[in-house]
């Protein structure tokens, strides 16, 4: 009798809560991770702000700013978690981070209605990226993100050129182009055809991806690494050749600010970047504001599709914080369609569908409606594949990647010399995913029984 004495006042504490909301609990100080990059800081302050008033200025929200660099963010992760530590609440969190660190997170189905999160109008990958391998949703998507190619209308139109569908067009009116401008002095070894990224860490797995993607390829098919096939091999050829004559080398170190950096002051003719960089580039005082186009990652003309992999960062809570309950009902605002619609408006892709259909969206981003598509169909970077592992499988795919096109800058890169170093990451790829398989999951998505469901169950609701 004691013992269901105990059990019920413990499920009347949590009835309290969960009915009466938190304006009764002990005020808290959340911690909170944020990037740095672009206005992130900015909007996530202005959105706090607002989640404060709302709560009568009980709760306070501390933010701690991440590197730019996503390897440097990971490594603190790494850290922190490890060490069971208590210091941050909630961690800004890359798509292909959430199954590495699954088990450090709070499982929000705990805390969460089953219908409280509009999960049915997310993209499918962005909601299938919520659960953990073990079925319990850990993650709310916060923006979404595409790789897409940016170009300069002005200069397309200048020497009368189309905009290219294929990478053999774009190669062909890049080095035209960047021959022509470099005949003025002050372009002479400044102005390039074509940007993108590859410094050695994760955005150079997401470009490699984009490359091999488009070429028809893949880095793990049916479960499989494959990128020794001949797609992928010639995938590598052409960003060879893309790093030896329509852009410079710097590129072996370019991030995404770098390259818009160079993109937005004027010196090149196409850029790969995110969504993000249009708000930026098309303010006032850059060199390029009205003057740029968006179009999808182009295809090869032999083989492969338009491409663009699925980026996109998640707000989480740490499964070590001591008032998770706080925590969760902040992200739930930060990512609820009303702050994703504001945040639209400074480009960050919104997780929902609808809002692509909004008008004050489409208004303020008129390439979102080109974007949907996209990401209806993005390549999604294999870290499901790799499980746990594959913080270290990206590891190996930029290391490789960024070691050949360096080695082309210094001596000729051959098919031949390419396909060996390339079949030397295969296997290691290899043995990553025997690793992986081993690791079954314990539970299919939706087996995990959420607090509400336990609180019917308890009183008999159906």
């Amino acid at each position: 009798m004691v013992f269901y004495m105990k059990k019920l006042l413990s499920l009347l504490t949590v009835l309290s809560i969960f009915f009466t909301g938190f304006s009764d609990l002990e005020a808290w100080t959340i911690r909170m991770t944020c990037r740095s990059k672009g206005r992130e800081i900015e909007l996530c302050k202005k959105a706090i702000d607002e989640w404060t008033k709302k709560h009568g200025g009980k709760h306070k929200v501390e933010i701690v700013t991440l590197p730019h660099a996503s390897n440097e963010c990971f490594a603190l992760y790494q850290q922190w978690l490890s060490a069971e530590t208590f210091d941050i609440d909630i961690m800004q969190m890359d798509v292909a981070w959430i199954g590495v660190f699954a088990d450090y997170l709070y499982p929000l189905n705990e805390i969460f209605a089953p219908d409280e999160i509009d999960t049915g109008d997310y993209f499918d990958a962005v909601r299938k990226s919520m659960y953990s391998a073990e079925g319990q949703m850990v993650a709310l998507p916060w923006y979404t993100d595409c790789g897409i190619m940016y170009y300069r209308k002005d200069l397309l139109e200048k020497y009368g050129r189309a905009v290219p569908t294929t990478w053999e067009e774009l190669y062909e009116t890049a080095l035209y182009i960047q021959n022509e401008e470099r005949k003025q002095p002050e372009k002479k070894g400044k102005f390039h055809g074509f940007l993108f990224q590859a410094k050695a860490f994760e955005i150079l797995t997401c470009n490699f991806l984009e490359f091999v993607d488009s070429f028809g390829g893949a880095i793990v098919q049916n479960k499989k690494a494959v990128v020794d096939a001949d797609s992928a091999v010639d995938a590598t050829m052409f960003m060879v050749k893309c790093i030896n004559s329509i852009t410079n080398h710097n590129v072996l170190n370019y991030s995404e600010e770098d390259a818009r950096g160079v993109f937005q002051s004027g010196n090149a003719v196409f850029m790969r970047n995110w969504p993000y960089a249009w708000a930026l580039m098309n303010e006032p005082s850059t060199a390029v504001a009205g003057k740029i186009g968006v179009m999808p990652i182009p295809k090869s003309a032999k083989r492969g599709k338009n491409s663009g992999v699925l980026g996109g960062w998640f707000l989480v809570v740490s499964k070590y914080s001591k008032h998770p309950e706080i925590a969760a009902d902040l992200i739930k605002f930060l990512t609820d369609k009303t702050q994703q619609k504001y945040r639209a408006q400074y480009s960050y892709l919104p997780t929902f569908k609808s809002l692509y259909q909004d008008r004050d969206v489409i208004g303020s981003n008129p390439f979102f409606a080109d974007l949907f598509d996209s990401l209806n169909n993005a390549v999604v970077r294999p870290s499901i594949e790799f499980g746990k592992d594959y913080s270290r499988a990206s590891s190996e795919i930029y290391n490789a990647v960024n070691t050949i096109l360096t080695q082309s800058t210094e001596t000729e890169m051959n098919k031949t010399e390419a396909r060996r170093l390339l079949n030397k990451l295969n296997k290691k790829l290899i043995r990553l995913l025997n690793k992986a398989e081993k690791k079954a999951p314990k539970k299919e998505k939706g087996e995990s029984v959420s607090l509400w469901s336990k609180i019917k169950g308890f009183f008999g609701i159906k």
